[in-house]
């Protein structure tokens, strides 16, 4: 197994997660000053939607969330993953990037749903790619990561794609 190429794709990963918890923590305080929905508000039903991931009788008691308690959970998610794939690379015997990859900046609610659904949609893409590396180098472990957090990042693009169909 040619670890290297597994780190790099890890801390590729990682880098990218990083950039999106900036760009959605950034749409989220975005669209909560367009709503004017109270902080307090925002954060516990945040909470109940990461916790139950969408499903289970709290997200049913609280609804559907809306677009700024979605983008702040599926930041919350993408914090899990990023630290995820930091705890691989140092398992791996690497050390785990702090710099985010490149983000684009929105004027607009649409052209950030657009970016939104763009970042989810490479990230799908990305891990597609280091599933099939991971596969290729015989490394199970990175390969069951890189297909748990897939799972999340379709869920994502999908959420965010409903949004933005919304609009």
């Amino acid at each position: 197994m040619n670890v290297e190429h597994v780190i790099d794709s890890l801390n590729a990963a990682r880098a990218r997660e990083l950039a999106v918890i900036i760009q959605y923590m950034e749409h989220h305080y975005v669209a909560a000053g367009l709503e004017g929905m109270p902080s307090f508000l925002r954060q516990s039903r945040g909470d109940i939607w990461v916790g139950s991931r969408g499903s289970g009788l709290s997200a049913r008691l609280a609804g559907a969330p809306g677009p700024v308690v979605m983008l702040k959970s599926i930041a919350k998610v993408e914090m899990l993953h990023a630290q995820s794939f930091g705890n691989r690379v140092t398992a791996l015997g690497g050390t785990p990037t702090v710099t985010p990859s490149e983000r684009c900046k929105a004027s607009t609610v649409r052209e950030m749903l657009e970016l939104d659904v763009a970042a989810e949609d490479e990230a799908v893409s990305l891990y597609e790619e280091s599933l099939d590396l991971c596969r290729r180098e015989g490394d199970d472990v990175s390969g069951a990561l890189f297909e748990s957090i897939l799972r999340d990042e379709r869920a994502h693009l999908d959420a965010f794609g409903d949004l933005l169909s919304a609009l």
